[in-house]
């Protein structure tokens, strides 16, 4: 076996050894038996932590005491960590604690020989991932083991012994009595896996998503439209296939379309009389949505629109008109099938499912805003198709790409603080993931796609570099001299900040364009 650890590992576990025998487990000697380096160590010894963490504080280091139901000493060396914890009486009763076998390998220091007391090295050789002992009682020490159990089959490509699946599949009800954060963290490390979706295949088959996450399970079988050649869920694992392995995106495409079930619906007509019932607009019965009828309150009319899948009493509304002589309902041959608006509805639920667990724990990347970014994601995957709806298919639009380019990109870009190119990278990340989800494409799609998204990339460069050299000293002058002050500053600049960002010229320096621009503030704020 090799010599484990850094030099300032080794150093502490050595002088431990010569207390009482020390023996490195876990991940660590398991990595190395795959040819794998492994940064952190975890180790064992025979004395209480109580014990461990008084003499290395008598010898100078920082010991941090961590975990309840196990716990542990930790010392922290820049980048590195060192974990020790009590072994549970000898090696053998110790390994029948742990989580799977291949994770109960030892080395003892100083000798540095390796220790097999259930036959792990024989299942990592073989690729199985088997539960130490009674695979129950495992999983009933500590529920997280199930996700962890995921987590390790994907990462390492092991299969799962059959019984430990079967043990895992019963201990799926009391990962609900787990803490959340333990809970996100496994999710955050299966979501961020090069082969992604097996690990969401995975936790499907288990039934994680059917007990917790029962907005995800019921995309499931959810027919789209005829542009799309697979069901919402088969769609959503091609999304966080396709995009990178970053929490933020991959969590953000797999909720995505979490609004398609409330919002799926096919063409339809409607005539009859418009009445309001119940503060709400009805036609023959049928809830109206997405407009008012007042127009045509006590009225005949015609509605043409989509009546929703799951709350068939409901029709979205697309036009709404004097009665062309049909009555009742009928569905509109060959129609389209729609998902109106199931971005914001997607935002709307993820909004609810946040509490569920603790994301913003992990997805305070530098400067980035957690879970406001999620919603943000979700909530406008769709703002670059409909945007450049007419590019896409290669048709005439009114305006040249570039002024559309610029605008998308100062529109999504601002996150209401500063211009943030980053997050307009993320959209466009997640545009691109869906764009290519399982959806039927030729090769001129994807030649228009990137040739808006350069364009739209070249145009965030170009308004970075504008506000970066932007003097709104002529401003400030302008506005001391007009005798504004305080807030009132604050609501004029921000006003005004759009059209200076998406000028040709530097209007902050043109009195006249000031004054102007002031009158419209004056006058919308009266």
């Amino acid at each position: 076996m090799a010599v484990f650890g850094t030099p300032f590992q080794q150093t502490v576990l050595q002088r431990l050894d010569e207390l009482t025998p020390v023996h490195i487990v876990g991940g660590a000697v398991r990595d190395d038996c795959l040819g794998h380096p492994s940064k952190d160590l975890d180790a064992v010894i025979a004395l209480p932590v109580a014990a461990v963490e008084e003499r290395l504080r008598e010898w100078g280091y920082f010991p941090h005491r961590l975990g309840q139901r196990k716990p542990t000493v930790t010392l922290f060396d820049g980048q590195e960590r060192l974990d020790i914890g009590e072994a549970a009486g000898d090696l053998e009763e110790d390994a029948l604690q742990r989580d799977f076998t291949l994770n109960a390998l030892y080395v003892r220091v100083g000798t540095w020989e390796l220790v097999d007391p259930l036959e792990g090295l024989s299942d990592l050789r073989l690729g199985l991932l088997r539960a130490c002992g009674r695979a129950e009682d495992r999983f009933g020490e500590d529920p997280i083991r199930v996700l962890r159990l995921v987590r390790l089959a994907v990462q390492y490509g092991f299969r799962v012994e059959p019984g430990t699946w079967r043990a895992a599949v019963r201990a799926l009800p009391q990962l609900g009595e787990t803490a959340p954060e333990r809970v996100t963290a496994e999710l955050a490390r299966i979501l961020v896996l090069d082969k992604v979706t097996e690990g969401l295949l995975m936790l499907a088959d288990l039934g994680y998503w059917q007990a917790y996450l029962p907005e995800l399970a019921r995309l499931q079988g959810l027919e789209q439209n005829r542009y799309h050649t697979k069901d919402a869920w088969e769609h959503t694992l091609e999304v966080v296939k396709n995009t990178p392995p970053r929490l933020l995106l991959r969590l953000a495409a797999l909720w995505h379309d979490l609004g398609k079930w409330d919002t799926a619906s096919r063409e339809c007509r409607v005539g009859g009389k418009v009445e309001r019932v119940a503060g709400e607009w009805r036609i023959e019965g049928f809830k109206l949505l997405g407009t008012g009828g007042e127009r045509w309150q006590g009225k005949a009319a015609e509605v043409r629109g989509a009546r929703l899948d799951h709350h068939p009493e409901c029709i979205q509304v697309k036009r709404m008109g004097p009665p062309s002589g049909f009555s009742g309902f009928a569905w509109v041959p060959d129609g389209k099938r729609h998902f109106l608006g199931h971005e914001r509805e997607s935002a709307r639920i993820v909004k609810t499912l946040l509490p569920r667990y603790v994301w913003s724990m992990f997805l305070n990347e530098p400067r980035r805003g957690g879970e406001r970014e999620l919603l943000f994601l979700v909530e406008n995957h769709m703002a670059g198709t409909l945007a450049f709806l007419a590019e896409l298919r290669g048709e005439k639009s009114p305006g040249s790409l570039r002024d559309k380019a610029k605008r998308f990109a100062w529109r999504y870009g601002w996150n209401g603080r500063r211009f943030d190119p980053e997050r307009l990278e993320n959209l466009l990340a997640l545009w691109r993931a869906d764009f290519f989800g399982g959806k039927a494409r030729v090769p001129e799609d994807s030649a228009r796609l990137e040739r808006i998204c350069e364009e739209i990339r070249r145009a965030s460069e170009d308004l970075a570099d504008r506000l970066a050299r932007l003097d709104w000293e002529p401003f400030l002058a302008f506005a001391r001299h007009y005798g504004l002050a305080g807030e009132e500053i604050g609501r004029f600049r921000e006003f005004i900040r759009s059209e200076v960002a998406l000028a040709e010229g530097f209007p902050l320096e043109d009195e006249a364009w000031l004054v102007k621009e002031w009158r419209k503030f004056r006058g919308r704020h009266r």
